[in-house]
């Protein structure tokens, strides 16, 4: 599996959440993923994936709305790390001109991820069954989406970094290629009931360009958005606590034919990802 992007806490969630700023600064510290080898944490998620499509003038909208429960577990440690994100439950709601894709088979699925400690995902690959009409891809996909990026070193408050994921997709001989440079802030230690954590904001700019050829017509594709997201990190248990995600993507879908022309396709992707750690 390719690097995934990465599917960030607005203020108004951090205080429904009864999130309370600290006191005063925290020292200087590193932050890595080391959760207890072989312990299941268990996470609640909800995402929503809008799409907006314009065909020869007539509007196409497409909602996929899911959630479930996922159990995240570490079974290696090290530089490379392996962990088992296994599917619990989840429902899909399909709203648009594809049918709901069957989702019982996906109870009991498991994705096997390999990463670094600081959440970099090296390669993803699903196992079990994997219902028709969804495909392993996906499911790899919003596993490898799952860690947010952590810093590299010490990571005082205010600290930023920066990260560059790129992500080549083939579909039907069409090539694309997805970059996003995201920038990161480490925020002040705060509290999420009762347990000391450490905020971090992002924000990043996507670029997206490809070509191909289907059916002898050549296709190309150009587009831009942004994506902006945070995330708790819990120091005692060395894992995330929350994590939320926006991301808006507009691009543009055109059609060469040397018999009827150039058409161009308008689209627009709309999603939101939040994984919440049930304690």
């Amino acid at each position: 599996m390719r690097k995934g992007l990465r599917l960030t806490l607005a203020p108004a969630a951090l205080a429904a959440l009864t999130l309370a700023a600290g006191a005063g600064s925290s020292p200087a510290q590193s932050m890595a993923y080391e959760p207890t080898q072989g312990e299941a944490f268990r996470y609640r998620t909800a995402t929503s994936l809008v799409v907006t499509q314009q065909v020869l003038e007539r509007e196409n909208h497409y909602t996929l709305e899911s959630s479930g429960l996922v159990r995240l577990t570490l079974l290696s440690p090290g530089p490379r790390q392996l962990w088992r994100l296994g599917f619990d439950e989840l429902t899909l709601r399909i709203q648009g001109a594809f049918p709901t894709p069957r989702t019982e088979g996906l109870r009991g699925t498991v994705v096997t991820l390999a990463t670094t400690p600081q959440g970099v995902v090296l390669d993803a690959i699903a196992s079990g069954i994997v219902t028709p009409g969804l495909g392993s891809q996906y499911v790899e996909r919003a596993a490898a989406a799952f860690l947010p990026h952590l810093p590299t070193g010490a990571a005082p408050p205010g600290v930023t970094w920066t990260d560059t994921l790129t992500v080549t997709e083939v579909l039907r001989g069409v090539t694309a290629e997805v970059r996003t440079v995201v920038r990161f802030t480490v925020g002040d230690t705060a509290a999420l009931a009762g347990r000391p954590v450490i905020p971090v904001e992002y924000r990043g700019d996507i670029e997206v360009g490809g070509s191909g050829t289907v059916d002898g017509s050549r296709i190309s594709l150009e587009g831009s958005g942004e994506v902006r997201g945070s995330y708790l990190y819990d120091p005692a248990e060395e894992l995330f606590a929350l994590h939320e995600q926006e991301q808006v993507l507009e691009s543009t879908l055109f059609l060469m034919d040397s018999d009827r022309g150039s058409v161009a396709i308008p689209s627009r992707q709309t999603l939101s990802a939040r994984a919440e750690r049930l304690y």
